[in-house]
């Protein structure tokens, strides 16, 4: 029996405390969205600010015109310290709702959307005036498709540092520098979740195997619109 076809809903899903997410957009039309590595230390330095005190980060990987993430939404205690320790005239109309509503009915999908609306619109000024552009920079809205099995996990962590090997832009995903992949195998001090990625795998070593299998097999949820 062939897979149900996915809705549009499937890849705008509902953020949620402790809730795993491919997270994934791209440029208007294709256009380039990063043409340096100022343009890409720039975007990270934006995801830092806005969207990881909000998320831990699991797997991360930076293409020419799309980027793709792997993360978990933080936990609701966290979620609403770190809303507590904004300035009350800086806080956004989210963050207030948030800590208006009782903890058990609060909803903190659009706290985690207006974060990550704010990296976009951050890093489209600088890309705008950097290159004399104006209008939209990203697609809107941008994609998250929730994850919930082990399976799903590492497959996914597997397409996102496999990518620049999907779209040509390496041979070698081993040496690409704007993945996580490198940051995971070293000790180096990252905010990555580095020991999580290895467990979800069963160890460092399997981390390692698992990605040098050629075409290891997709799971059964994976759906070839998850792709960019």
């Amino acid at each position: 029996m062939p897979k149900p076809s996915k809705t549009k809903t499937d890849y705008l899903a509902k953020l949620a405390p402790d809730a795993y997410y491919h997270v994934y957009n791209r440029t208007n039309n294709r256009e380039t969205l990063f043409h340096d590595d100022e343009d890409r230390l720039f975007f990270l330095e934006q995801y830092k600010r806005f969207v990881a005190p909000y998320v831990d980060t699991y797997a991360y990987c930076l293409i020419p015109n799309h980027f793709h993430l792997m993360v978990r939404i933080k936990p609701v205690t966290v979620l609403i310290a770190l809303t507590k320790q904004i300035p009350e005239p800086q806080r956004t109309a989210p963050q207030r709702r948030i800590l208006a509503q009782k903890e058990e009915e609060s909803d903190f999908h659009p706290l985690i959307e207006r974060q990550f609306t704010r990296m976009f619109t951050a890093y489209a000024m600088y890309f705008n005036r950097r290159y004399h552009r104006s209008g939209n920079l990203f697609y809107r809205p941008f994609k998250r498709v929730a994850v919930d099995d082990e399976e799903h996990l590492q497959w996914l962590v597997y397409y996102i540092h496999h990518n620049p090997c999907k779209h040509g832009v390496m041979e070698d995903f081993l040496h690409y520098p704007w993945s996580s992949y490198l940051s995971l195998l070293t000790q180096k001090p990252t905010t990555l979740l580095r020991q999580a990625v290895w467990e979800l795998f069963g160890s460092k070593a399997n981390f390692v195997a698992f990605h040098e299998v050629k075409e290891p097999q997709k799971p059964e949820k994976w759906d070839l619109d998850m792709e960019d």
